[in-house]
């Protein structure tokens, strides 16, 4: 009985070894199990990826959004400026006419833009003739006032509105220059003879008046008939100007058109040709 006693203790103490065994195995391997794991690592790669998209976002919305928002503001301040202009205009045609001895346009410049009268900046030259003799030829300096800003220009030149995108131009409002079957052709030439600016960003102050001096190469209203003319316009706008007395009168220019200016154009015939010309004084601040 001694003796099985010795080999059950002996049976016990050999299991519980094997047991400690294989709980330190178990044990062994849940270790190199945790140190082995992937887990964590793909919990700071993950944030790190999120962090780098979100950061990638930012700076895509920085430099293709914001430029974006900007350009956006832009045009829409410029169109604004487009349609202060034609306010602009119908005062400068009514002090013209003496309509009004005073008038005053408010525009809201942007950043960035010059608002500015020129009264050298647009000249049109005319060759008028009678019965074959040359009655008239000269140069008359109409001036303009023009904002410039980085999306284009505007121009009020001779009572016309011209817009500039790039490097063409169109007319929104025609001048005071027209023919029909009926009528004679009539010639209204509106002179700025006042050089002003103003720096962009607020509120800029037009205001149009009688002129200080007046230089008038014709004894308005000059009437001519039975003849012919040719005309030049000198100006930035050119392109623009060509199209109008092309498709107003029928005149045709070089083609190309010489750098800012329409070239001489071929004799346009005329019943009956009448100039009228005004001066107007420009202040901008």
């Amino acid at each position: 009985m001694g003796r099985r006693t010795a080999q059950a203790a002996s049976t016990d103490y050999v299991s519980t070894i094997h047991e400690g065994n294989y709980g330190y195995g178990v044990a062994n391997m849940n270790k190199n199990k945790l140190i082995q794991s992937d887990s964590a690592v793909s919990e700071v790669v993950g944030y790190t990826l999120v962090f780098g998209i979100v950061v990638l976002a930012i700076g895509l919305i920085y430099v293709t959004g914001i430029p974006a928002l900007q350009s956006t503001k832009d045009a829409t301040q410029f169109k604004s400026i487009e349609q202060g202009f034609m306010i602009l205009n119908t005062d400068l045609s009514k002090v013209a006419l003496d309509q009004s001895p005073v008038r005053t346009t408010k525009l809201g410049t942007a950043e960035g833009g010059m608002l500015a009268s020129d009264p050298a900046a647009c000249n049109i030259s005319l060759k008028i003739f009678e019965s074959g003799n040359e009655q008239f030829n000269d140069t008359i300096e109409l001036g303009r006032i023009e904002f410039v800003s980085g999306v284009g220009s505007i121009s009020c030149e001779n009572g016309a509105v011209i817009t500039r995108y790039g490097s063409g131009s169109f007319m929104t409002i025609k001048p005071r220059m027209f023919k029909s079957n009926q009528d004679p052709i009539m010639f209204s030439l509106i002179k700025v003879n006042d050089s002003s600016r103003s720096a962009s960003g607020g509120i800029s102050q037009i205001t149009i008046s009688n002129p200080r001096f007046n230089e008038s190469l014709f004894n308005t209203p000059e009437v001519y008939e039975n003849g012919e003319m040719e005309i030049k316009v000198d100006s930035e706008y050119a392109d623009s100007w060509a199209r109008f007395l092309s498709s107003e009168f029928g005149a045709t220019f070089p083609d190309p058109l010489p750098d800012s200016s329409t070239g001489w154009s071929d004799k346009i015939s005329f019943d009956k040709l009448v100039v009228v010309e005004y001066v107007v004084s420009v202040d901008i601040w």
